[in-house]
């Protein structure tokens, strides 16, 4: 009896530690990719942080990183050029994620109802998207090409003159970046449409075609509603993406003509990497970094707060 007791406590202690030791062991295989995560993310941050509290740059004499407080974020507040890049931004990313969220819904609409062919379109969505911006970037300066460009040449076509091309002239180089942000976007939000359309459940939709309504008052009152959810993480993701806007803009304009284009991330570049003010280049980017931040939670909130209430 001894020995079969002893065997049965001995299995009870192993069951009862066999928990504890896959814990311990899936802990052991996560440390290295949470390390790495926090080397990666956390210290970058928290370095900037400290840095954009203090006075340090690679060629100023006297900025050898003293500590300076708020300095770097007061210089912000009388920093023309930095709310001329802040404008830019926010328009850039209100009109551009605006257009590409119509044109998106409109896209997904129409291929959710081809009775054939919805695979092959699905599949060009992709295109765009799969394709580098460096790629895009270099793509669309061919378009825009001042001598050979074939946005050029309908723009000639059409009467209207532009010496300099479209990325020589203030008043075109912005709106030409805007459009380029849209090609390569678009199909991503027509893809979130899509996936929504084809998850929807069918009751809702039944009964407003039996109560009389038509394809555009279902459309309205019935399927946006129901794709609100959708629709919000899309345009939460692609202003996320559109503030932080810079291979694009430095390949197409280079923040030009003057800084026409200049968007807030292209200006923190200029001033971090170009004049080499490491510290309020740091500034810079942590106020983005916040900006982004509370902009994506109050969306989230609105959005969501309002369908917990409906």
């Amino acid at each position: 009896m001894s020995v079969v007791r002893a065997s049965l406590i001995s299995r009870r202690r192993f069951r009862i530690g066999l928990p504890q030791s896959r814990a311990a062991t899936a802990a052991v295989l996560q440390a290295p990719s949470i390390i790495l995560l926090v080397a990666i993310t956390l210290f970058p941050i928290l370095y900037s942080l400290d840095l954009s509290f203090r006075s340090f740059s690679l060629i100023i004499p006297g900025m050898t990183g003293q500590w300076v407080g708020l300095d770097n974020y007061t210089q912000m507040l009388s920093d023309g050029d930095f709310w001329h890049s802040v404008m830019l931004s926010v328009i850039f990313v209100v009109v551009g994620v605006a257009i590409e969220l119509v044109l998106g819904i409109i896209l997904g609409v129409v291929i959710d109802s081809l009775s054939f062919g919805r695979r092959i379109f699905t599949s060009l969505l992709l295109v765009p998207m799969i394709l580098t911006p460096l790629v895009i970037g270099l793509m669309y300066n061919f378009l825009f090409n001042a001598q050979f460009g074939l946005f050029t040449y309908l723009i000639n076509l059409a009467g209207i003159p532009l010496p300099d091309g479209i990325l020589g002239n203030a008043a075109t180089a912005f709106p030409a970046l805007i459009v380029t942000d849209v090609w390569e976007w678009t199909p991503f939000m027509a893809l979130i449409v899509l996936a929504g359309l084809q998850a929807l459940p069918s009751e809702p939709l039944q009964a407003a075609r039996v109560d009389g309504a038509g394809t555009w008052a279902t459309l309205r009152y019935v399927t946006l509603p129901m794709l609100r959810p959708l629709l919000a993480v899309g345009v939460v993701f692609r202003a996320a993406e559109a503030i932080k806007e810079f291979d694009k803009v430095y390949i197409l304009t280079g923040g030009g003509p003057g800084n026409s284009s200049e968007v807030v991330d292209l200006f923190t570049y200029r001033v971090a990497f170009a004049n080499w003010q490491m510290s309020y280049g740091a500034a810079l980017g942590i106020v983005l970094f916040v900006v982004s931040m509370i902009v994506a939670v109050g969306v989230f909130r609105f959005v969501f707060g309002r369908g917990d209430e409906a």
